[in-house]
Parts: structure tokens; sequence; C-alpha cells
């Protein structure tokens, strides 16, 4: 397993850890966009090199895709996913993952 600030991947169970919380199951399409994301710590990644990365292609029409998969993160990650706190969206360019939470 990989400790990346407050986030423990565990690739091998597909899990992933938040602090000292209860591991939580992932698809396999959310654990690759949760690592890549948590390798990437604090840096905002487009939507193109999201979508490439998880489903392996560049194609259009993808945003709709990544939306849903993110949503299904969110719901396992967050404390209150309608107000997220760790992955958040950066309008018209992608999406970061922040380490713990802000009190923005």
């Amino acid at each position: 397993s990989t400790t990346t600030g407050t986030y423990t991947l565990d690739s091998e169970n597909l899990t992933v850890r938040v602090q000292d919380g209860e591991p939580v199951t992932l698809t396999r399409l959310e654990f690759r966009l949760l690592r890549l994301m948590a390798s990437n710590l604090g840096r905002t990644l487009s939507s193109e090199r999201l979508t490439g990365h998880v489903w392996g292609y560049r194609g259009l029409g993808d945003r709709q895709l990544l939306k849903q998969l993110v949503h299904r993160v969110r719901q396992k990650i967050e404390r209150d996913p309608t107000n997220p706190q760790r992955l958040i969206t950066v309008a018209g360019v992608g999406y970061r993952l922040q380490d713990g939470e802000t009190n923005a």
C-alpha cells in the first residue's frame, strides 16, 4: 500500500483509507483515478489527462463519464460529498486532490 498525505491506497485490495478512517473499497476505475490524483497531490489535473489515464484513450465527450466517476469517488472519500473538501473541481480545467480538510 502507498500513503500520500492523508490517503493510503492499497492496490491489492483496491481500497483507500482517508486519515485514520476505515478502508473503503473502490472499483478499478475509481482506484485508477484516485491513484493518479494522489500521486499529484495538490496539483490540478486536466480532464483530458484524467480520462486518458483512467480509460486509456483520448476521446472527446468523456467529460460526463469523468464527472460521474468523480461523483462516485467523492461519495466514498468526502465527509460531505455535496461540499467537497478533498476532491476539488477546478472550473474549466479539471480536478485537484487536496490533502485533508481545508477551511476554504
